[in-house]
């Protein structure tokens, strides 16, 4: 059992851009407070408060809340602030695994891992390039243990009718 933790890189890229976003609304709000006939200090402020619990608070606590364990034999999936949220999939019920790995994965660590099973999907998110590949190089292997042993081999012999 390995537990992996997403990057910090793109926590601190994210709560830039989260405080660049409020920062470019607290302005707009100042600069159409120009034209209105009444203030909008009571607008103003909320948005300070609310771009600093949001960008300093939530977003650091949800990242640092986060984890992923992968085994052969299932995979979870575990995060939140005030409730937490646990996925479990077994690893038999995979049916394909997709890696995104952006440029320069390895320094920034925005690679996504999203597992396929039947109508559903559990995504990790924000995870090292390395740690990508370890955990598709797992699930993998047990697929590919799952497929030599017969197990698809049965099913598309069934769903042919032969």
């Amino acid at each position: 059992m390995k537990k992996y933790k997403p990057a910090k890189l793109p926590v601190l890229i994210t709560m830039v851009i989260v405080t660049a976003l409020f920062r470019v609304l607290y302005k707009v709000v100042e600069y159409t407070e120009d034209y209105l006939p009444f203030s909008l200090v009571y607008v103003r402020i909320p948005i300070i408060i609310f771009g600093v619990l949001t960008a300093f608070v939530l977003l650091p606590a949800y990242y640092f809340n986060t984890f992923y364990t992968v085994t052969p034999k299932a995979v979870t999936v575990s995060t939140g602030v005030l409730v937490t949220v646990k996925q479990l999939m077994p690893v038999s019920s995979v049916k394909s695994v997709t890696t995104i790995i952006v440029p320069f994965g390895n320094l920034f660590g925005f690679n996504i891992v999203v597992l396929n099973a039947q109508g559903t999907n559990i995504i990790i998110s924000f995870i090292k390039q390395n740690d990508a590949r370890e955990i598709t190089d797992i699930i993998n292997n047990e697929i590919r243990k799952r497929s030599s042993t017969g197990t698809f081999a049965a099913t598309e012999e069934g769903a042919d009718g032969k």
